[in-house]
C-alpha cells in the first residue's frame, strides 16, 4: 500500500462529514488542526497509521483520509480567483517581496514551498513566481531545472 504522507510532512486534520459513528470523533473535535508526521506505522496491523504531532502539543493517529497536506489545505482557503498582477513594490523587498506576496489572503509562497523539501519547494517557488518577477522565461527555466534534477535523483533511486 502506497502512503500518502512521510515522516516531516506537515498536515491539517480534515473534518469529517457529519456522521454518527464514533470513529469520526477524534478527527472532529481535531478538524482544521495542523501538525507534523512524526511518525508512519505499519500499516498491516495499525489502522491508524500517521502518528501527527500538533503544533500547540500533543498527537493523535489518524488515517489516510483524515489527513490533508498543508499546503493544499492553504491552497483551498485562499481566494485565488482574482489575476495575479506584476509586481511593481518596493516595500519589503528583503522579508516579504511583491513577487513572493501576491497570493491572495496573506499567503506567501514560501507558506507552499516549506511543505515540500528544497528540490521541490525551488520548482513551485519559480513556478509560483514566473508571472511576478518580470522575467517568466528565466523562471520557467529554472523551474524547469530542478525538476529535471528531481527526475534524475529518483531515477538513480530506482523509484
Amino acid at each position: 500500500m502506497t502512503l500518502r504522507f512521510k515522516t516531516g510532512d506537515r498536515v491539517v486534520v480534515t473534518p469529517p462529514p457529519a456522521s454518527n459513528n464514533p470513529a469520526d470523533l477524534a478527527p472532529g473535535l481535531y478538524a482544521n488542526h495542523i501538525g507534523v508526521i512524526t511518525g508512519v506505522l505499519d500499516t498491516a496491523s495499525m489502522p491508524y497509521p500517521y502518528e501527527v504531532t500538533f503544533d500547540g502539543g500533543g498527537s493523535l493517529c489518524f488515517t489516510d483520509h483524515e489527513l490533508t497536506h498543508e499546503s493544499e489545505y492553504l491552497l483551498a482557503k485562499a481566494d485565488l480567483s482574482s489575476a495575479p498582477e506584476v509586481a511593481t513594490r518596493e516595500d519589503d523587498v528583503v522579508n516579504h517581496p511583491a513577487h513572493y506576496t501576491w497570493l491572495p489572503g496573506g499567503l506567501e509562497v514560501i507558506d507552499i514551498t516549506k511543505n515540500f523539501g528544497f528540490v521541490r519547494g525551488n520548482a513551485l517557488k519559480y513556478l509560483f513566481r514566473a508571472d511576478h518577477k518580470g522575467r517568466t522565461i528565466e523562471d520557467l527555466k529554472k523551474a524547469r531545472w530542478y525538476i529535471d534534477y528531481e527526475i534524475k535523483q529518483l531515477e538513480a533511486e530506482g523509484e
